[in-house]
Order: structure tokens, then sequence, then C-alpha cells
């Protein structure tokens, strides 16, 4: 091995970026026509924010003569699906968080999402690898109830928290049933499907740093701290 080699190999690593470092976002971080963003699984940012005061189309495909399957409001947070080039545009394949239709929009439109504290997350969430394999950030009591009507009791709950306001949590009911809960953006999602619903059948709100939430029959509370860690 030659110095010169060895003092190349050591500036090519002072330089490479590393995947899934979340960073606060700037003017240059919009995507522009030159080059298509990076998707999360190569490090590029988890989620999109539109950018467009008239309201953003999402289109069938990557084309200005793509048929509207959407239209949605500036602001609204878009799960980044990858980017590509296509009539000389980079177009974005997106779909809002909290579920919709999903297309493609022009990237000139939109912009890196803050996450809820305050950074940008980028890479791939692996919150719902890491609770799969029992890997939890931390454990505790949340309160639930298993049908509709019933009073809320305690029950077991264990948490894999990623980045960005992104958690998988595992609630544990005194009976030994089991439900997965999704939280993206620091909002709650979805649920796993079990024999009592998909886990699509949802009512959601947040007061006060407590989560309320609903999931076909069952009422679940806890704390916006056990969830995120804030």
């Amino acid at each position: 091995m030659t110095l010169r080699w060895l003092f190349c190999a050591i500036a090519l690593v002072a330089v490479a970026p590393v995947a899934g470092t979340a960073t606060q976002p700037t003017s240059d971080d919009r995507p522009t026509g030159a080059v298509a963003p990076l998707s999360p699984e190569d490090g590029g940012p988890r989620r999109w924010q539109a950018s467009n005061a008239g309201g953003l189309r999402l289109l069938d495909a990557p084309s200005n003569n793509g048929a509207e399957v959407s239209n949605v409001a500036d602001g609204t947070v878009l799960s980044n699906m990858g980017c590509t080039h296509a009539e000389d545009q980079v177009w974005c394949d997106v779909r809002p968080i909290r579920g919709g239709a999903r297309g493609f929009a022009l990237a000139e439109h939109l912009v890196p999402a803050t996450g809820p504290n305050g950074t940008v997350p980028t890479g791939a969430d692996d919150s719902r690898r890491r609770a799969r394999a029992g890997k939890f950030d931390a454990r505790g009591d949340v309160f639930c109830a298993q049908e509709r009507g019933q009073e809320l009791e305690p029950c077991k709950a264990a948490v894999a928290r990623g980045d960005g306001g992104d958690a998988t949590v595992v609630v544990t009911f005194p009976n030994g049933f089991k439900r997965t809960l999704f939280f993206v953006h620091g909002q709650f999602i979805s649920a796993s499907a079990t024999m009592s619903g998909v886990g699509r059948d949802t009512d959601w709100r947040a007061e006060n740093g407590q989560h309320f939430i609903r999931v076909d029959d069952q009422q679940y509370e806890m704390t916006g701290a056990f969830i995120f860690g804030d």
C-alpha cells in the first residue's frame, strides 16, 4: 500500500455521508431537476412536505400528462417512496402518511419534512423491525380496554423508538392478547391486523402529552414520553 493510496482512502472516508443521519433542513435541501433525491433506503429523506400554495397534484404516472389521482394541501406530510427522472423533470412517488392515494409529484414542490424533534429524519425507519425482533427501548404500563364500554385497566407495553417521531408499541392485555400500534411523524397511524379487525378503523387524538387511541373496539391511553422518549 502506497502512502498516496492511503491518504486518498482517508479523505474519502472523511467526506462520505452517513446514511440515516438526521439533519436540519436548509434551502439547499429542496429537490431540484438536476439530481433525483435519494430514497430512504439509500439514506434520503424519510418524508416530504408538500410546498405549493395552490395544493399539490398527485398523478398516476411521472408525467405532466398523467391523470390526477389526488390533490393534497400545502404542508401535507408525505412518505418518500423514491424519486426518478422523467421528461427532463424529477418526480417523486409519494403517499400521505395518514392514508390516501399514492401518486407522483414534481420534486420542485416538495421539501424534506421536519419531524417533531426539529430534525429531518433520513434513512428507513427500523422501529418495526426491532419490535418484531423483541429489541425494545423501553417497557412500562399503559391503559387499555379490549371491548367497547369496558373500563380501562393497566396493560404491559414495550416500545421500539425511531427518530423523527416514529415508534412501534406492542401492548399486551391481561388475558395475553397482543396488538402492535404504529406511530409515524409523531402521530398514531394504524395497528396490526388481528381477528378484531384490520387495524385501520381508528380514532386518535393527542392532548397535553397524552395519546388517546381507538382501534376497532379497543381503547388505549399512553403518554408521548413513553412512546417517543421525550
